[in-house]
C-alpha cells in the first residue's frame, strides 16, 4: 500500500534525498507530497529542486510556536495535503500536542515521524552527535520514532548501532551515523507502507537484515 507523506526539513537535507532515491530506486512506495521549510537558506530545498519536489517555506523565525503551527497546518490545507505520515528530516523545531493531534491516528498515536541522532532515550536534543561524542560512548545508533508531546520521546519504531572507533574523530563519528541514517529511515517508511500502516504491539521492527548489510546491531 502506497503511502503520502509530507517531509519537514530545517537543514541540508540528506535524509530528505535519501527517502527520494529510496522512492526512485523502487525501494519505498511512497509519494512525497511537499516538503516544507522553516529556514528559507536551507539546502533542502536545493535537493527538492534537483529531485523534482514540491517545496515550500515557512519561515519560523519571529513567530511564536503557535502562531508557526497554525501557518503550517493552514499550509497543508490550502494545498490539500492530507498525508498519511508528516517526517521529520532534521526539522529543528519541537511541535506542540496542537499540531500533533490534527495527525491523530485511531490507534492513539501521532503521524508524526522522527529520526533522532542517538540510541534514544540517550542523548536527546539537538546535539545528540556531539554529546555522545564528548560522553565517550563506545557504540552509538539512530533512532527512528513517532513523536509525542515530549522532546525526543515516543514509541520507537526502529534503532540501529554503529561503533565508535577509537581513532575517530568527531566527523568520523557523525559522519558514520549520518550514512546509517540513510539507510534506516526510508527502511522503516517502507516497512510501514508494506505491512500497511503501524500496530503499536509489533514495535519495534525486527531491523535484522538491514543491521547485517550495515555491520550494526540492535
Amino acid at each position: 500500500m502506497s503511502i503520502d507523506i509530507v517531509l519537514l526539513a530545517s537543514g541540508r537535507g540528506s535524509n530528505v534525498e535519501a527517502i527520494a532515491d529510496s522512492i526512485l530506486a523502487g525501494r519505498l512506495d511512497a509519494r512525497i507530497g511537499c516538503v516544507i521549510s522553516n529556514n528559507a537558506d536551507a539546502g533542502v530545498l536545493d535537493v527538492a529542486r534537483r529531485k523534482g519536489l514540491t517545496a515550500h517555506v515557512l519561515p519560523s523565525q519571529g513567530l511564536k510556536k503557535a502562531e508557526h503551527e497554525e501557518a503550517l497546518l493552514a499550509l497543508l490545507a490550502e494545498h490539500n495535503y492530507a498525508p498519511d505520515f508528516v517526517v521529520l528530516c532534521g526539522y529543528m523545531r519541537i511541535l506542540t500536542g496542537r499540531f500533533l493531534r490534527a495527525f491523530l491516528s485511531p490507534a492513539g498515536f501521532f503521524r508524526v515521524i522522527n529520526i533522532h541522532p542517538s540510541l534514544l532515550p540517550s542523548f536527546p536534543g539537538a546535539t545528540a552527535y556531539a554529546d555522545a561524542y564528548k560522553a565517550g560512548v563506545a557504540v552509538s545508533g539512530i533512532t527512528v520514532h513517532l513523536v509525542d508531546e515530549q522532546v525526543d520521546h515516543g514509541p520507537i519504531l526502529a534503532q540501529v548501532s554503529f561503533p565508535r572507533h577509537e581513532s575517530d574523530s568527531f566527523e568520523d563519528f557523525s559522519l558514520r551515523g549520518l550514512a546509517l541514517e540513510h539507510k534506516l529511515l526510508p527502511e522503516v517508511l517502507a516497512r510501514i507502507e508494506r505491512q500497511g500502516g503501524i500496530d503499536l504491539s509489533r514495535l519495534p521492527f525486527d531491523m535484522e537484515e538491514l543491521l547485517a548489510q550495515c555491520g550494526g546491531k540492535q
